[in-house]
């Protein structure tokens, strides 16, 4: 008798495909321990620096516990060795870094200062590090400003750019590198000098930056580095209106430290919340090149976000997605299957399995690999690592109740003698 069946009932009949990892993945001497797989009970440990290239992907709904599992890879590759920088606009991770001797560079704070003019000047093998930081400069101001620039305005900006390091004695030459870089109001007094409309109007522009409201940031030259195995960027003091320029500022620094320091060493750069920069076409562009580059200096981007949409609507997100060897899905939103489910290749089982999923399980995708798996982590990990409001009320009100009652003795109150 001849039937016809479609592939996921053929698949069903002849289960060949083991639902465990393969045993070169599994037994990888460099991995940490993800959580236990869903299918088969058994543990799922994966080596992100094993694969391909070292970036990943992460996309879930918001709740779903991306942060908590993005959080715990984090830890246990720190006991690897591994460096880790992280973008954390909404202070997720904070609690983490001062734990395990971390620094907190807090973005906001009047004593943080970040130069976007800064250049490198240490161990820097590229001959072109001056032209390179004036196309970021014109990236980062277009995203400061909030919109595409003109051509004109593109062309009095180039010209400003230059004059500014040129009035600051910086030229192509790489000895003038090491001299104080020129701030957002240098460039915007050249502006002025030009006494064009568009530079006027480019300098108009600018000034809430420099002696406005949002002055605080750009004020003066830089007065930190990201330096240390594990370094946060907080952006949660940073206002609304900033927090997508102060990412892509964050993030340079940290490319500054990752590709210019002359040593190479196992490093983690985690962007949280990237739909913020995607959602930017010239934000979207520059982690695009990051996660080209990464590679080369033996860094991985993870890249985690709750809008799916942010990164697979636009071709710069999906390059982002197909340049990541490791990509984690979590519980989607009934809206956005469709498209997660397209992109991904998903199954009809798969689909159903990410719109019911519970909190914190995920789906690990690399190539032919496939494996559902659930995290866990023990009680020290899962206390740094929670998010969960009321966990954490929980234990404010326990730590407050030990410092009232230090000795530990009975509480008395209401005995009826």
């Amino acid at each position: 008798m001849r039937r016809t069946f479609d592939t996921e009932a053929l698949a069903a009949c002849f289960p060949f495909a083991s639902p465990d990892l393969p045993a070169d993945m599994a037994m990888a001497p460099g991995g940490v321990l993800y959580g236990v797989n869903t299918a088969s009970g058994s543990v799922v440990l994966w080596d992100r620096f094993a694969q391909d290239n070292y970036n990943s992907v992460l996309l879930a709904r918001s709740g779903a516990g991306k942060s908590y599992l993005t959080k715990l890879e984090l830890l246990r590759l720190l006991f690897t060795g591994t460096e880790a920088m992280v973008i954390d606009p909404e202070e997720e991770y904070v609690r983490l870094a001062e734990a395990v001797g971390g620094t907190v560079i807090r973005l906001g704070d009047p004593t943080v200062r970040l130069n976007p003019f800064d250049l490198p000047h240490e161990s820097d093998e590229e001959s072109d590090a001056l032209t390179r930081r004036v196309l970021f400069l014109h990236t980062f101001l277009t995203v400061l400003l909030g919109g595409e620039l003109a051509t004109t305005e593109r062309a009095v900006l180039d010209k400003a750019v230059l004059a500014a390091y040129a009035q600051a004695g910086i030229t192509s030459d790489p000895a003038t590198w090491s001299r104080p870089a020129p701030l957002l109001a240098d460039l915007a007094a050249q502006l002025d000098a030009m006494k064009d409309p568009a530079s006027r109007d480019l300098a108009t522009r600018l000034e809430p930056y420099i002696t406005g409201s949002h002055r605080q940031l750009f004020a003066g030259p830089s007065t930190t580095r990201p330096i240390g195995h594990l370094v946060v960027f907080s952006l949660r003091e940073i206002p609304e209106e900033l927090k997508t320029a102060g990412m892509l500022l964050a993030l340079d620094a940290i490319w500054h430290q990752v590709a210019h320091t002359g040593t190479r060493r196992r490093r983690l750069v985690v962007v949280d919340e990237a739909w913020r920069l995607m959602r930017e076409a010239h934000g979207a562009r520059f982690l695009f090149q990051m996660a080209k580059a990464a590679r080369k200096y033996w860094a991985g981007l993870a890249v985690v976000t709750q809008d799916a949409d942010d990164v697979l609507a636009s071709e710069l997100g999906r390059a982002i997605v197909a340049n990541a060897a490791t990509q984690l899905l979590m519980r989607q939103a009934p809206q956005s299957i469709d498209q997660v489910a397209a992109a991904f290749r998903l199954s009809r089982g798969e689909r159903h399995h990410l719109l019911a999923a519970p909190r914190g399980c995920a789906l690990l995708l690399s190539g032919r690999t496939k494996i559902s798996f659930s995290p866990i982590a023990s009680a020290t990990e899962h206390e740094l690592i929670t998010t969960d409001p009321v966990e954490l009320h929980a234990a404010e009100h326990a730590a407050q109740g030990e410092a009232n009652n230090p000795y530990g003795l009975p509480d008395l109150t209401g005995l009826q003698l």
